[in-house]
């Protein structure tokens, strides 16, 4: 169930270190976390940590690099609320959501249901499928809003995955996901989920919410670097669901290399193929730290607290908001009516030094944790009045 927040904002209000972690609040007002964040001091140490350790000793430290990498594992999958067995690392979020969607056994017919709307990363691999005569429908959006309804409108017996994403990246709409997990979980329909936009701003608990599969990359709110980040796959599921890519960290004694043995891994490891990105392990686990440090609820709460504030300045300036006017589908986005057009806006906005991008047809606005009352007064100023 979706956290209210009380409206009580200052008893949300971080510790000063946390907002010292990112040195970027000195030179800008960061709102475009939906799109791609600055880093943490604490990952920006991780990274030169390593390269410090490459450089000074080669590989003589790799075993501890792994153990590394297994515990990075181990705090992903915390965050989510899984076994470190259903947690594999993945270059992106779309290539998560391509493993399973090249991965999982169809047949001629099957069909794959989605939201209309959705960033390409949660169509283009099932639009993929269609050699394999698989078809891909999209679930009607209204007004910004997705509800089961209208996903149960589009699926049938035919349908095999069903893949939304946790908050839209347009408007910023909390998606249902524990009303559709449990729909899906009644079908035996597989629930993917795009988390990306909400993995490090909003509690994720993939039992709560019956989601079978989840990707999603670090760049976003975990606030660590793109390209590294993690795909969760239910014990249910790993046997229905076999990597397309194999090499030879695919298969069991993995450092056995003679003779060939080709037993492949029964755990989400087996979609990791080849060689590690250490460096980007190393990233992700610094920002993954952080979130479960401040705590994954207390984050939210400051998250949703930030938005209402956010909401109530756009307000009283005369600005209307597109994003969802229900609180148990606020998000850490906040998109608001263009002014002017969206891109002159966004513009505006950025001479002044407020980062922002046009989405969904007006300004998406998405501040963090660690923003504050003075980044909200500088942007609402910056935006002028409506």
């Amino acid at each position: 169930m979706a956290l209210m927040h009380t409206g009580n904002f200052s008893h949300e209000r971080p510790d000063v270190t946390w907002r010292h972690e990112f040195p970027s609040t000195t030179t800008c007002v960061h709102f475009n976390h939906a799109g791609v964040a600055p880093v943490s001091c604490r990952v920006a140490d991780a990274v030169a940590a390593f390269i410090a350790d490459a450089r000074d000793f080669a590989a003589l430290h790799y075993a501890a690099w792994e153990r590394r990498a297994e515990a990075v594992r181990t705090a992903a999958a915390q965050l989510i609320g899984a076994a470190a067995a259903e947690v594999a690392f993945v270059a992106s979020t779309s290539d998560g959501l391509s493993i399973l969607a090249t991965g999982f056994l169809w047949a001629p017919g099957d069909s794959v249901v989605t939201a209309a709307g959705e960033f390409p990363a949660n169509v283009y691999p099932w639009w993929g499928l269609m050699p394999r005569g698989v078809e891909t429908r999209m679930a009607e959006v209204e007004n910004g809003r997705l509800t089961v309804d209208a996903l149960a409108a589009v699926v049938d017996r035919s349908t095999r995955i069903v893949s939304v994403s946790a908050v839209d990246f347009a408007c910023g709409q909390r998606r249902p996901l524990a009303a559709i997990g449990d729909f899906c979980r009644q079908r035996g329909i597989l629930f993917c989920v795009d988390a990306i936009q909400a993995l490090g701003a909003l509690a994720i608990d993939v039992e709560r919410d019956a989601i079978d599969c989840l990707a999603a990359d670090g760049h976003k709110w975990l606030c660590a670097p793109e390209g590294c980040g993690v795909l969760y796959l239910s014990r249910r599921w790993l046997e229905r669901v076999q990597p397309q890519r194999l090499g030879w960290k695919s298969v069991i004694d993995q450092g056995r290399y003679l003779p060939y043995h080709f037993e492949l891994k029964s755990e989400a490891t087996k979609f990791e193929c080849g060689s590690f990105n250490f460096l980007g392990i190393s990233a992700l686990g610094a920002a993954i730290d952080l979130v479960l440090e401040v705590g994954p609820l207390a984050m939210e709460r400051r998250v949703l607290a930030v938005t209402e504030m956010l909401r109530a300045a756009l307000r009283d300036t005369g600005h209307g908001i597109l994003s969802p006017e229900r609180r148990d589908e606020w998000s850490g986005i906040t998109t608001v009516e263009s002014v002017r057009a969206p891109e002159i806006d966004v513009t505006r906005l950025r001479a002044a030094g407020v980062i922002a991008s046009p989405r969904g047809g007006g300004v998406r606005l998405s501040p963090h944790f660690y923003s504050d009352a003075d980044d909200v007064a500088r942007c609402v100023r910056a935006l002028g009045s409506a």
